[in-house]
């Protein structure tokens, strides 16, 4: 088509002055070009849901993956699973860093069940960085944060998923601090400090008071008085009563 056509030739000149610009424009660049917009995206899932699933699709959907990893697309889960999806039916079209940053996304939505939904679609992965990704939910999905945020930070350093895991940190703190905020209105303070991995939490709290963390009142974590109310009277259960001895006699 025409469109392709102008996407062969912008990125066939990039690829010429490629030494003119660092490895992270020149990936954003071609990136923007051959991504497809959601619209389009959403029409091939549409397709997909019609009709057998086609393999041809997997390059178009790896494509728009790396460009949520990258920012440059929003989250889009039902994409993402129909990619996992064209995997499990087309082995030969696994790649293993495409699966990884589908894991890390789906991670992120946090307290969402997304990943779980995709790791029932996923052979169990024990290559790296995913072992590590599945690992780092458990731990998060258990609440045991400070022990996530231990499996977590040295994704950092990973070449496929690290740039998105710095950035996915202060989403990953305000979801946190909504999960604590649901069974606290008040906690310690060195205990939210490694819950969130962060010396100064007060963005994510109501306030901080001393060594004492306070969170917004809600109806989960504020205490309520009990309120009885008599639906029956003295004088019909004495009847009852009444009624009952009469019975037996």
């Amino acid at each position: 088509s025409y469109r392709c056509l102008i996407v062969a030739i912008a990125v066939a000149c990039l690829t010429i002055l490629h030494p003119l610009y660092s490895h992270h424009q020149y990936t954003y660049y071609v990136l923007y070009l051959t991504m497809a917009s959601l619209d389009e995206i959403k029409t091939l899932i549409e397709q997909q849901s019609q009709s057998v699933y086609n393999p041809e699709s997997v390059p178009k959907l790896e494509t728009y993956v790396t460009a949520q990893v990258a920012g440059q697309a929003p989250y889009y889960f039902d994409a993402n699973r129909i990619l996992v999806k064209l995997h499990s039916f087309y082995p030969e079209t696994i790649n293993d860093n495409v699966t990884a940053q589908i894991l890390i996304l789906s991670l992120t939505e946090f307290p969402s069940t997304d990943l779980l939904a995709l790791l029932c679609l996923v052979p169990n992965q024990t290559g790296e960085p995913t072992a590590t990704i599945i690992r780092s939910a458990e731990l998060l999905d258990s609440c045991r944060f400070a022990e996530f945020w231990a499996s977590f930070k040295p994704l950092e350093r990973d070449g496929t998923v690290g740039s998105f895991v710095k950035s996915s940190k202060e989403r990953l703190c305000k979801a946190i601090a909504g999960i604590l905020a649901l069974s606290y209105r008040s906690a310690p303070l060195a205990f939210v400090q490694a819950a969130l991995d962060e010396q100064d939490v007060s963005k994510y709290v109501e306030k901080v008071d001393g060594d004492t963390v306070y969170f917004p009142p809600t109806a989960d974590n504020t205490k309520r008085d009990r309120v009885f109310q008599e639906g029956v009277t003295f004088s019909e259960i004495s009847t009852l009563i009444h009624k009952t001895a009469v019975a037996k006699e």
